[in-house]
């Protein structure tokens, strides 16, 4: 271990070429299913044109000594809690959030994904939005249904409680939720304000994208994925090919 202390994290059992400096940060919950961050990780590789070797994830699981969190019980206060967010956002730069369905999501009740966002949006970092394939195909259907299925999504995308997100640990919450009251004017109404605006957003991406594929498949209905990317303002759309890249070489940092 880096530290010369029984116990390391994952990331450092990797050979060399496997842990090199973090390209994306991963924002995700620990509740999803592998098959289901494959997915969607898989069509991000393939909306971006990306050889996964290349790519290095920040990923808090495997990053993090979880020996020391779990074991030790070793944590950071809140204040201390800001600064790492901060400064591993700035440092990477870019942001891959997997949103795990549009309905209901399981991302927007979690205390530490959507501080994630909102740092992100304060600190105008690139932040990718992706779903696995399933749930993209299920938002196209809910489309294909007009005004009342887009209404659905976007319904169900902006139902953000800050206050009552949670996480794995209380202390954990307690800690997020006391640094979302300490240091962002507003609190936590301001918090689902910007997480609320970021989804809707979202959504109407994911509208254009579906439009734009319905006009170049002259109107015959094209079931593609996508991700949404944010950053001062502005949207940037991509359309995700039918057979993305393998994930074999999919790397850690």
């Amino acid at each position: 271990p880096r530290d010369r202390r029984l116990g390391c994290a994952l990331i450092d059992t990797l050979p060399h070429e496997h842990r090199q400096s973090a390209t994306h940060f991963l924002s995700w919950t620990w509740s999803y299913k592998l098959s289901m961050v494959r997915s969607a990780l898989e069509n991000w590789l393939g909306a971006r044109d990306m050889r996964a070797e290349n790519v290095f994830l920040f990923m808090c699981f495997f990053v993090n000594n979880q020996y020391r969190i779990l074991v030790n019980h070793e944590t950071i206060g809140a204040a201390e809690l800001e600064h790492v967010i901060e400064e591993n956002l700035k440092r990477i730069g870019k942001v891959v959030a997997i949103l795990d369905t549009w309905d209901n999501p399981r991302y927007l009740t979690r205390i530490w994904t959507i501080f994630e966002q909102v740092v992100a949006i304060k600190l105008n970092v690139h932040v990718t939005m992706v779903l696995p394939a399933a749930a993209s195909r299920s938002c196209l259907d809910e489309f294909e249904r007009g005004k009342a299925g887009i209404i659905r999504v976007k319904n169900s995308l902006t139902k953000v409680h800050s206050q009552s997100a949670e996480a794995f640990a209380p202390e954990d919450e307690a800690a997020v939720k006391d640094l979302i009251k300490k240091t962002i004017p507003g609190g936590f109404e301001e918090v689902d304000k910007k997480i609320i605006h970021f989804m809707i957003r979202w959504v109407g991406d994911q509208m254009e994208m579906h439009m734009r594929s319905l006009v170049t498949t002259n109107g015959e209905t094209q079931c593609t994925q996508g991700s949404f990317t944010v950053c001062g303002g502005e949207v940037e759309v991509e359309v995700i090919p039918s057979s993305p890249p393998s994930l074999r070489d999919l790397s850690l940092s």
